[in-house]
């Protein structure tokens, strides 16, 4: 064993009686405590952002290609769904799904209520496993039936403001020439908490919207597009637009739903600046236990050049002990910031307001590559840290660190 590593061992296991002993469980709690701040800091913004785009994708795919002559707030200008474009469409590369859909504003009517929303046709093969999650009454509503049920999925705040229940029929009223009255039948309430969605979005069939809207041709207002990967949305939508028809665009949901995206952008900002903060305190812990230690050990110090140590050994003795308080603070950092994740991803503890942040907990996306980059970069900023304080022993003169007490 070196000679540095062993009395740094030393150093560690043996009992401090002496001011440095608070010192030094101080400096590997204060570590520790920054370390479980950072994983959990990040675990939550990540799974924050996470579950927020999720529910965006749920309703609009990754990727939404429309007419040119789209002009926003759903005033969609309506195309013919090709066969042979969905073809070349799931051809290109990154596209694993595409949805045909029907998107038009209109009025629900029921118990002397009115209420706007916009009625999203779609047919049976509609991925509904997002807002199959979501259900909490009811069943799905039967799409792709050939016979005209017109049966509708509406949201629990729209039910709530009507006092509608499964079962019940509400009219649906499309201003259109001349306006169209269609009576449904409410087959199922969901409730995503994006308040966006939950306050407009009723779902029905896309047959029933092209016999209204198309005069029963296959016409549709928009496709729904899934990636496989959702980091390389923008270079997908670029190459989209570069190969569809010069009368069809293509838009992320990053440009349809900037204002969103836009404010989960500011939480990377705060990520930042807590990791920054977490991480100054862990290494303003390690320089002042590293001190108190040089002061504390400045007789043995002057022994050890005495007997002919040279200072780089006598570095490489305290930052060794200043490794192992380091370690023993990451140790308890990871327990405890693991731990408070394993904890509230299971028995979801810590509650949020769902009107004001889309979920009704605090969501966690432990991720173990995140986890190890915070234990990597704080051993190694806070080593680097250490440096400098390390750099007294230089000044400590044998003759006076002998007769030091």
């Amino acid at each position: 064993m070196r000679l540095s590593l062993f009395i740094a061992q030393r150093l560690a296991l043996g009992k401090f009686r002496s001011f440095a002993s608070l010192i030094i469980r101080l400096a590997w709690f204060g570590a520790g405590l920054s370390v479980a701040v950072m994983i959990v800091a990040i675990a939550i913004v990540v799974g924050y952002k996470e579950k927020i785009t999720d529910k965006v994708i749920g309703f609009g795919g990754h990727i939404e290609i429309h007419s040119t002559g789209t002009s926003g707030n759903f005033d969609y200008v309506q195309f013919n769904d090709s066969a042979a474009l969905k073809k070349s469409i799931l051809k290109q590369k990154g596209v694993k799904a595409i949805y045909p859909a029907i998107s038009r504003p209109g009025i629900i009517k029921a118990n002397e209520e009115l209420e706007g929303i916009v009625f999203k046709g779609v047919d049976e093969t509609y991925n509904f496993s997002y807002l199959k999650k979501h259900l909490i009454k009811g069943q799905l509503p039967a799409v792709g039936d050939s016979l005209r049920k017109r049966e509708i999925l509406i949201s629990k705040a729209i039910a709530d403001k009507m006092t509608l229940d499964t079962g019940d029929i509400a009219r649906v009223y499309f201003i259109n020439e001349p306006v169209r009255v269609i009576p449904c039948t409410i087959t199922g309430i969901y409730e995503t908490g994006l308040e966006e969605n939950d306050q407009v979005f009723i779902i029905g069939s896309l047959r029933e919207m092209q016999r209204i809207f198309a005069k029963k041709k296959p016409e549709i207002t928009h496709y729904e597009l899934i990636t496989n990967d959702f980091k390389q949305l923008n270079e997908i939508n670029k190459i989209l637009n570069r190969n569809l028809p010069q009368e069809l665009h293509a838009e992320s949901l990053v440009q349809l739903n900037p204002q969103i995206f836009d404010w989960l952008g500011y939480l990377d900002q705060n990520i930042v600046i807590i990791l920054t903060l977490m991480i100054i305190v862990a290494c303003i812990n390690m320089t002042t236990a590293l001190l108190i230690l040089i002061i504390e050990r400045t007789n043995m110090i002057g022994i050890l050049k005495a007997l002919g140590s040279n200072s780089a050994l006598i570095k490489r003795i305290f930052l060794n002990h200043a490794a192992y308080i380091l370690f023993l603070g990451l140790l308890f950092g990871n327990l405890f910031g693991i731990g408070l994740c394993l904890l509230q991803d299971h028995y979801k503890l810590l509650t949020l307001e769902q009107e004001t942040y889309y979920l009704s907990y605090v969501p966690i996306s432990l991720k173990w590559e995140h986890v190890l980059a915070v234990n990597i970069g704080t051993v190694a900023l806070c080593m680097l840290a250490l440096l400098l304080p390390a750099r007294l022993v230089n000044r400590i003169d044998p003759v006076k660190a002998i007769q030091f007490n």
